[in-house]
């Protein structure tokens, strides 16, 4: 868990102590462009090879921005979760708590986790996570009302060390301020970041320090990815998606040729191998087909006294054949399965949703450590600690889950899972069952069926009975015996 203490002093003590997460970090950020660029596929596989992080970036950014197949899945995996937590509040063993100091803790804990609009912030940083590698950010203001959180500039911040509790570090490029030539924009760009920011980096513009990177503590620093190297997640499809692009651009000129018609003229010779027309004739000829077919832009004119033919190098079926097999290959390099996309069937499409939640689960786990910390910051009590836990509930396993959860209910465990699947948060669930119970004493008009769950006692219990159609022909034997004893 994050310590709240946590400053830039407490650092520099144990700066020496610190785990180094990648010692190739490499320092190209403070150059980074933001012109895009055209890229050619020698050039994209080179930077995916051995590229830098902030090469690798601008490339993924290029790509998303195109709008493609890249950007689909990106889309896919970073929306997938719901993102629904539950928050769990954990008396200390042995410590005996009021139920009026419980509830007010756990209700304002509830009301400051619905304020901080958790599925939207963690959908948008799932996304610039999945596009750039990383997400880095700092915290501007944090009290029990919300967070104020400003996103550092992508290729601008780096983390390169954790501190002993496992902490992120992140240092912050300052050279990012000269890029902004105005000065009166640049002092309000200044005045939105923290007093260190800004203070660090008039000391470096007025020459008192050279290096341009300055610590964010990581009280209020804020920093996740998948894992250390910051590599974009799917930079592995673009060369395979330029393929597929290549040869949809070619199928689609070898359909417009094929949807192009030549009338062809042959002008004919006589027997003893004299001409019928002669040449000024075939041009009267030519120029009057050619008027006539003038506005059809998929036909054209030949007139020749010689014989033509054409030779067709590959089928239609041996092309979209190999356009099929690229477009697999995309999919192929995401990890992801094409049925997501494109759907042909559902032999293993539910295999590949669930790997894809367990992919995205590894950020969840790290957003659960997050808020954690932020709720046990304002609600947290020597005798009592929150634990905010996000769950794999996405869009595409909610009906089973509900299921599922609702099943385990019926038994004892948690009522609070199913609705959380249906989009319901904890407080949500009490409000609405406040309403319904309290204010429109639905609980008393509305009657719920008999069935083996609301039975009472002396009722007679077991399934209701089967008519003759639905019952099998070895039951209505065994009946039929009965009877005849």
């Amino acid at each position: 868990m994050r310590k709240p203490n946590f400053s830039l002093e407490d650092f520099k003590k144990f700066k020496d102590e610190v785990i180094n997460k990648n010692p190739n970090y490499d320092d190209f950020f403070a150059h980074v462009s933001l012109h895009a660029k055209q890229y050619t596929l020698d050039e994209i596989k080179k930077i995916i090879d051995c590229g830098s992080i902030q090469e690798q970036q601008l490339l993924s950014r290029y790509f998303y921005d195109r709008d493609g197949i890249y950007k689909r899945i990106v889309l896919y995996y970073a929306t997938i979760l719901k993102y629904s937590g539950i928050l769990i509040p954990h008396p200390i063993l042995g410590k005996q708590l009021s139920q009026a100091f419980l509830k007010k803790r756990y209700i304002g804990a509830l009301e400051y986790i619905d304020r901080l609009k958790i599925p939207q912030l963690c959908t948008n940083i799932s996304l610039y996570v999945l596009i750039n590698g990383s997400y880095g950010g700092i915290i501007l203001d944090s009290s029990k009302n919300g967070i104020a959180i400003i996103d550092l500039p992508c290729g601008y911040y780096r983390s390169r060390y954790r501190d002993l509790a496992g902490n992120d570090i992140i240092e912050f490029n300052v050279a990012y301020f000269d890029k902004i030539l105005n000065d009166t924009t640049r002092e309000k760009v200044l005045k939105t970041y923290p007093k260190l920011v800004s203070s660090y980096y008039k000391k470096y513009a007025a020459g008192k320090i050279t290096d341009s990177w300055v610590i964010i503590p990581a009280s209020i620093g804020i920093y996740f990815s998948f894992f250390d190297d910051a590599r974009p997640l799917f930079l592995n499809v673009i060369p395979a998606s330029i393929l597929y692009d290549d040869a949809v651009d070619t199928e689609r000129e070898r359909d417009l040729e094929e949807i192009r018609k030549i009338i062809v003229q042959k002008i004919p010779h006589l027997s003893d191998g004299q001409l019928l027309f002669e040449p000024v004739e075939a041009i009267e000829m030519h120029d009057g087909a050619v008027n006539m077919m003038k506005g059809n832009k998929n036909i054209s004119v030949l007139t020749t006294y010689a014989d033509v033919d054409s030779i067709v190098s590959k089928t239609q079926k041996d092309t979209s054949d190999s356009i099929d097999k690229m477009l697999q290959n995309v999919y192929s390099e995401a990890g992801a399965s094409s049925q997501v996309f494109a759907p042909t069937g559902s032999q293993s499409l539910g295999t590949s949703i669930t790997n894809d939640i367990a992919v995205m689960m590894i950020l969840a786990k790290k957003y659960s450590y997050f808020f954690t910390y932020l709720v046990n910051t304002f609600f947290a009590h020597r005798d009592l600690e929150f634990n905010y836990e996000l769950t794999n509930i996405s869009w595409y396993n909610e009906n089973e889950y509900i299921t599922n959860s609702y099943k385990l209910a019926q038994s004892g465990y948690s009522f609070l899972l199913p609705s959380m699947a249906m989009g319901l948060t904890q407080k949500e669930l009490v409000d609405v069952k406040d309403l319904e119970n309290d204010l429109l004493k639905l609980r008393d008009k509305l009657i719920p069926l008999q069935s083996t769950y609301t039975q009472s006692s002396d009722s007679e219990g077991g399934a209701p009975e089967k008519s003759i159609e639905e019952k099998d022909e070895r039951t209505l034997e065994n009946e039929e015996s009965l009877d005849n004893q």
